[in-house]
């Protein structure tokens, strides 16, 4: 994601990763194919698609057929299917309830998932058509410290995680980047007290933003839901409002998904519900 400007746009890309995603729709596409014919299907040489086909092979994502001599899609795939499939279910529900505020909003809605202890990354994104709005990729990881979604998090993290979290220093992404830690951790206190985080242009120029929490039936952040805006569109009183209604619509997503109790220990979430009340965190 690019630095102090309101496109948010910066891909990270790993080629090798890219040309395994290739076979593997590849084979998705076809009943089986060579190795031969996956080559010329790809356009990539002979030994980095063999060397690509074994390595999948090694980890059941792909399988050889010995009577047809072709490779197909492997059995891993589907147990990281059904697991995805159960995953996204919660961003599901999510989404049918936050799209009500884009009548109210004059902002994109979007959806973060915590993948460590210091980065999350977009899963989903909501925005009404001929708007003029900010450019954000799901699927971009984004670190902890940036904007208010991740603040969220830490917010209800124990307070040994959150040093964790910030043991190389707070990162400044622009001149209004928040970089003294004692700072920092009164507006996680803040969050904690009002239900929702705001950031202006403290991790890209020019743009704010507004989220909440949303947690499943373990009682643990499942999903942080954020409006983004140009800052010229969102000032304090509008941050504000638009917390209250992130926040109220938040937990009555919690609500549902406390109902869904196959959700719980889907994944390893960071954060508790309901935050011990003497927090005490190092300065």
């Amino acid at each position: 994601m690019s630095r102090g400007d309101a496109a948010m746009t910066e891909e990270y890309r790993v080629p090798a990763i890219e040309r395994a995603v290739r076979v593997l729709r590849l084979l998705a596409a076809q009943d089986s194919m060579s190795l031969a014919k996956t080559v010329e299907a790809t356009g990539m040489n002979k030994s980095t698609t063999y060397y690509i086909l074994r390595t999948l092979l090694a980890e059941n994502l792909v399988q050889y057929d010995d009577t047809g001599q072709g490779y197909q899609l492997g059995p891993a795939l589907v147990e990281l299917g059904a697991a995805a499939a159960n995953q996204m279910n919660d961003v599901s529900i999510a989404k049918r309830s936050l799209a009500k505020l884009l009548d109210q909003m004059n902002a994109t809605i979007v959806l973060y998932r915590r993948i460590s202890l210091t980065e999350i990354i977009l899963v989903d994104k909501l925005e009404r058509p001929h708007r003029v709005r900010i450019t954000l990729q799901v699927g971009t990881p984004v670190p902890i410290q940036g904007g208010s979604f991740g603040r969220v998090f830490l917010a209800y993290d124990e307070p040994s995680q959150v040093n964790a979290a910030l043991a190389t220093g707070l990162q400044l992404f622009t001149s209004k980047s928040v970089t003294r830690r004692e700072i920092f951790l009164r507006d996680l206190e803040r969050v904690r007290e009002q239900g929702f985080a705001v950031d202006h242009e403290g991790y890209a120029l020019g743009v704010s933003t507004v989220a909440a929490p949303i947690f499943g039936p373990d009682g643990r952040i499942r999903l942080v839901a954020a409006a983004v805006a140009f800052t010229s569109e969102m000032d304090e009183q509008q941050s504000a409002l638009y917390g209250r209604l992130l926040r109220e619509c938040c937990e009555r997503i919690t609500k549902m998904l406390a109902g869904r109790t196959e959700l719980v220990g889907q994944d390893e979430s960071w954060a508790d519900h309901q935050p011990p009340k003497d927090r005490e965190y190092r300065t």
